[in-house]
């Protein structure tokens, strides 16, 4: 039998370009060899296309581009991925069963490179359009929460440009309806990036400042006390199920950027310490929220907990979570019973089988007979 030909597209122009190729590294290593045959793609910051020589990438962790490469939105050459040697004339070209598209954040998260897959009818892991670009966009993604009465934390929202010329009125919104301790927050970026934990008038300014350097979308949100933050994985398509839960113990006062990726320190419990009936209703509320958000394959459901009260609020989703060794997805499928290797495969099968279930939608009109 011939083995299914996979992209595995990483990199890219967001902040988190190098989050992105320690994950791709990870799902390129336990890609199962058997059943699959792996095209990685780098995605440069200035955007261009490459292919990346695997062998050598893996065995001594030079990424080395190849020629530069390009996919084609048209249909008409049943897509195809050609790679194009210096003079422009096409060297290769290669019909793509399924892409994996392992990348964190702007580009790459928020339903833009899901676009131009959808445009191309190619299967790929992850979220729809619409389900990614909710996702990344918390601001959106509050609100529809809101609408399906899942609990988040109180919050407001505005753009970078209303806090250029409203900067009392915003001030004034924030210290009366979300007050101290608070995080300020890029309304559309992962990974922690652009996010402070603000205790007191004197740092709300600059926090704020901060995050409009990345984003021109802010979100304030108030803090829960004493909180412990809960992360649930999600895997399906029609009926998605949920993971046992894990819990995060960052070293720094909160789970910024450094402790995740910079610093070691960070405590993970897999499974989290939390009675089985809490289990059971977190995971019940993961699920949930996946199928509220127009998810699909995969997403990491983080949540807040109140240690003294037990009240618990979604904090937000990540549809294309941290991939790497480390990272709370695939561990969580781990002590839930799913290898990483069983991991991949059964979200490339979901990505074939949404692409296939979606075929079967009619994109004519045609008339009825009375």
């Amino acid at each position: 039998m011939s083995k299914t030909k996979v992209g595995i597209v990483f990199g890219g122009r967001s902040v988190e370009h190098e989050v992105s190729l320690l994950s791709a590294k990870s799902v390129i290593n336990n890609t199962d060899r058997e059943i699959y045959d792996i095209y990685p793609i780098f995605i440069d910051k200035n955007g261009l296309w490459h292919r990346v020589n695997i062998d050598e990438w893996l065995k001594d962790g030079a990424l080395k581009v190849c020629n530069n490469s390009f996919l084609t939105p048209s249909l008409n050459y049943q897509n195809p991925l050609f790679f194009e040697i210096e003079d422009s004339k096409v060297i290769d070209q290669i019909k793509l069963d399924a892409v994996f598209p392992v990348l964190h954040g702007t580009y790459g998260e928020d339903g833009t490179i899901q676009g131009m897959l959808e445009l191309m009818g190619i299967p790929f892991v992850g979220a729809s359009v619409l389900g990614s670009a909710i996702g990344m966009d918390k601001l959106v993604m509050k609100a529809v929460l809101n609408e399906a009465s899942i609990p988040v934390v109180p919050y407001f929202g505005f753009y970078s440009h209303e806090w250029e010329t409203q900067k009392d009125t915003i001030r004034e919104i924030v210290l009366s309806k979300i007050g101290f301790p608070c995080f300020v927050k890029s309304a559309d970026l992962g990974s922690s990036v652009g996010i402070s934990r603000v205790v007191s008038d004197p740092g709300l300014n600059a926090a704020i400042d901060d995050s409009c350097r990345y984003s021109n979308r802010i979100l304030v949100e108030k803090a829960v006390s004493k909180p412990r933050e809960i992360e649930i994985s999600v895997l399906g398509h029609e009926n998605p199920i949920a993971s046992l839960p894990g819990e995060i113990l960052p070293h720094r006062e909160f789970y910024d950027y450094t402790a995740k990726y910079l610093e070691e320190g960070t405590g993970l419990i897999a499974p989290a310490q939390i009675n089985e009936k809490m289990t059971s209703k977190l995971r019940d509320l993961a699920i949930q929220t996946f199928k509220s958000l127009d998810c699909s394959g995969m997403a990491r459901v983080d949540f807040l907990i109140n240690s003294e009260t037990e009240e618990f609020f979604v904090g937000e989703i990540n549809t294309i979570p941290g991939f790497t060794q480390i990272s709370m997805y695939p561990k969580l499928w781990d002590i839930t019973g799913i290898s990483f290797t069983e991991l991949i495969t059964k979200l490339f099968d979901l990505a074939i089988h949404r692409q296939n279930e979606k075929s079967k939608i009619s994109t004519d009109i045609k008339e009825r007979s009375e």
